[in-house]
């Protein structure tokens, strides 16, 4: 018992006699917005011992995370850097302030308050803690070392609010919008998305035609259905604050009923499919301001454009160009989206125009497609958000002919290609807690459609995507 006693004693002494050799003072917390999921720690410490004494980290039963910190100017950047440790020398004082070290306090439990007292725990490498208790305060730009350190304080805003946003569920875009939004620095992302378009036949101008309408075009087939999947598979690195590289690559699978609308097979049908990977697209994204950036992207031909399949005789023939995985050309993308995020929704609107550039080996190309989508969304839960959208979209027809076009179907014909289109979609976001991971689902349908045809004519559209970012 006088062994227990004893030890208990030198441990309280060995503590006392440490704090007593720190001294912290000035311990400020500063005072952030409602909700801003983090703020800064200041205050001096002095080290009256004779020996360094090395500063490794902080805890705090108020905080979910508390991180050392330091401020340094990179030209005309300002950075934040981790840092694992702090030496204080010996009989020396060092002081955790704006522009300089400090402890960076993240995920509070609850809204901090003007004059509030928090404790917040010191560990240092010799083992010891010390207890500090910090007083929460406006800090004015009199209490500012000089002019430089405004910077400070609207970085700790600016990361702040771009925390606070990025825990929110509609932080990223609906799943059916294409294309990425630039993220933190030095962060890695992946996505998975995948897409699938139920189409039928056909329509011609605002109006949908029959069977009967197609034979009087003199064509012996016609497409009766059609199927569309794709998986997107997509990584995108920031290289800063500005700049964002970005790869994606499509699996594509198409499927096409066919009837036979004369000769001795006549109401006969018959089922081609094609699947492979299609065109590589590589972009750099570029922050244009903190709400919105331009995309510019050149789409590489990996994909095949010469798929062939069986007919209805068993012979192996190319198929018509609907049902081609890849383009055969090189292809500009240039892209803009806009972002704006309130307190209780969001909305934002993106342009994307690509341009074809020269005919590929079969004589023939893509038209020129241009899309325009606007949404809106709105939280209803922490990690739930739900969102409208329209989405406007006009195709070019075909360009040039392949070598192997046969005349005896619609889908073969250059013509029958160009349509602009409006579609209404419904979408759900979903954050998964504590992770940087998000789930997205977006379907939709056409309400007006003016198409060059007779043409297969959509009929619904999904999405479901996946991201998590490292």
């Amino acid at each position: 018992m006088r062994v227990l006693i004893k030890f208990v004693l030198m441990f309280f002494l060995s503590q006392s006699s440490f704090a007593s050799s720190i001294d912290v003072d000035n311990a400020t917390i500063r005072l952030m917005p409602p909700n801003v999921q983090m703020t800064a720690g200041y205050f001096t410490l002095t080290n009256n011992f004779n020996d360094e004494q090395i500063l490794v980290g902080a805890k705090s039963n108020f905080f979910g995370k508390i991180e050392i910190h330091l401020s340094k100017k990179d030209g005309d950047m300002m950075k934040m850097l981790k840092q694992d440790s702090v030496s204080i020398s010996a009989n020396t004082i060092l002081e955790f302030k704006p522009m300089g070290y400090h402890l960076m306090l993240m995920k509070p439990k609850e809204n901090i308050s003007l004059n509030q007292s928090i404790d917040i725990n010191l560990f240092f490498a010799s083992g010891k803690k010390l207890k500090v208790q910090f007083l929460v305060k406006k800090m004015d730009h009199s209490e500012m070392d000089h002019s430089e350190m405004d910077h400070s304080e609207m970085d700790h805003m600016k990361m702040g609010n771009m925390m606070k946003n990025m825990s929110r569920p509609d932080f990223v875009y609906p799943a059916g919008v294409k294309g990425g939004k630039n993220m933190m620095p030095k962060k890695l992302m992946f996505g998975y998305k995948f897409g699938t378009m139920e189409m039928k036949c056909c329509r011609d101008g605002t109006s949908s035609v029959d069977e009967n309408f197609i034979k009087g075009l003199s064509y012996s087939m016609t497409p009766i259905s059609m199927t569309m999947r794709m998986h997107m598979m997509s990584a995108m690195y920031a290289l800063d604050n500005k700049f964002s590289l970005m790869a994606m690559l499509p699996y594509v699978e198409k499927e096409m009923e066919m009837k036979m609308l004369s000769g001795m097979m006549m109401g006969k049908l018959h089922k081609t499919s094609s699947r492979g990977f299609g065109d590589l697209n590589l972009a750099a994204l570029y922050r244009y301001s903190k709400k919105s950036n331009i995309k510019v992207a050149i789409s590489i031909p990996s994909g095949e454009f010469n798929e062939k399949d069986h007919n209805m005789s068993g012979v192996l023939k190319m198929m018509p160009y609907p049902m081609q995985i890849g383009s055969g050309t090189y292809d500009l993308i240039l892209g803009y989206s806009f972002q704006e995020i309130l307190n209780n929704w969001s909305y934002g609107v993106q342009l994307n125009a690509v341009t074809r550039f020269d005919y590929n080996s079969e004589g023939w190309k893509y038209g020129d497609r241009r899309e325009i989508n606007l949404w809106a969304s709105r939280p209803i839960s922490k990690n739930f958000s739900i969102s409208l959208g329209f989405d406007l979209e006009h195709q070019e027809n075909i360009q040039g002919r392949s070598s192997f076009r046969m005349g005896t179907t619609p889908t073969w014909n250059e013509y029958f290609h160009s349509h602009l289109r409006a579609s209404t979609n419904f979408g759900v976001n979903y954050k998964i807690p504590n992770s940087m991971t998000r789930i997205g689902f977006q379907c939709g349908t056409p309400i007006y459609r003016d198409v060059n045809g007779p043409q297969m004519d959509p009929d619904l559209k999904c999405n479901i995507g996946f991201s998590k970012m490292m």
